[in-house]
């Protein structure tokens, strides 16, 4: 990916983020700032969640330097740079929490062990999902889905999670809780700057999102604007992140 990341933002931003600027700047974002995550913050985040929150941090970021550009540019250095610091951010939280929280650190119970590990974050938004009676090994193949991109706007994490046989509350629910949109920062990403989770999932929308996915609600449709209301006539409702 050869293209500037301020030609990217600007093409997007241009075509009021269409669909193919759009998956051009994600694809760029792939090759230019997720895989060539170092290994350190794979093995201490985990694979999955690093490379999602890499994602998720990368594409808001593009968001805001479209709407506010500084004056000296922006390079794919600036932002890899803006990554590994918000990750780095990411690991320390985590070690304060497990050093604030020993007991956490025993060890898994023996069906826990070949569980695949989703990293801290994603993990805790699975066990939230478990806790509202979605089988674990569903839970972490749908989550597996949604993180696998590009592209990673909302409406294609949706179509992913359907094709993977998610109804279409749980693919709602469940792209909200990892995506996010303009009107709702995801639990994923309220997660990774550090707000405590007892705070994140006490939010009556993230509750709702957690319901969704868990195939408790289902005729959820769309983010907190739609929060109670039922599904309406035509497609045209949803917005794709």
């Amino acid at each position: 990916m050869d293209i500037e990341l301020e030609d990217l933002i600007a093409d997007a931003a241009r075509s009021g983020w269409a669909p193919e600027p759009s998956r051009r700047l994600a694809a760029g974002i792939e090759a230019r700032i997720v895989v060539p995550l170092s290994s350190r913050l794979r093995m201490a985040l985990g694979h999955d969640e690093a490379a999602q929150l890499a994602r998720v941090i990368a594409w808001e970021r593009c968001l805001e330097l479209a709407d506010n550009p500084p004056a000296a540019g922006v390079s794919w250095g600036y932002l890899a740079n803006l990554i590994r610091w918000r990750l780095q951010d990411a690991v320390r939280a985590e070690v304060i929490r497990r050093r604030r929280h020993p007991l956490t650190q025993q060890p898994p119970e023996p069906e826990a062990i070949h569980r695949s590990s989703l990293g801290p974050h994603l993990e805790r938004i699975a066990s939230e999902l478990e806790h509202e009676g979605m089988p674990a090994a569903v839970v972490r193949r749908l989550i597996h889905v949604a993180a696998d991109g590009p592209p990673f706007y909302r409406s294609v994490m949706i179509a992913r999670l359907r094709r993977a046989g998610a109804t279409g509350a749980q693919a709602e629910g469940l792209a909200w809780l990892l995506r996010g949109g303009a009107e709702k920062a995801s639990a994923l990403a309220r997660l990774a700057v550090g707000e405590a989770p007892g705070q994140v999932f006490a939010d009556p929308a993230v509750r709702r999102w957690i319901r969704a996915a868990a195939g408790r609600d289902r005729r959820f449709f769309g983010g907190p604007v739609r929060l109670g209301h039922r599904r309406r006539a035509g497609s045209g409702l949803l917005t794709a992140a």
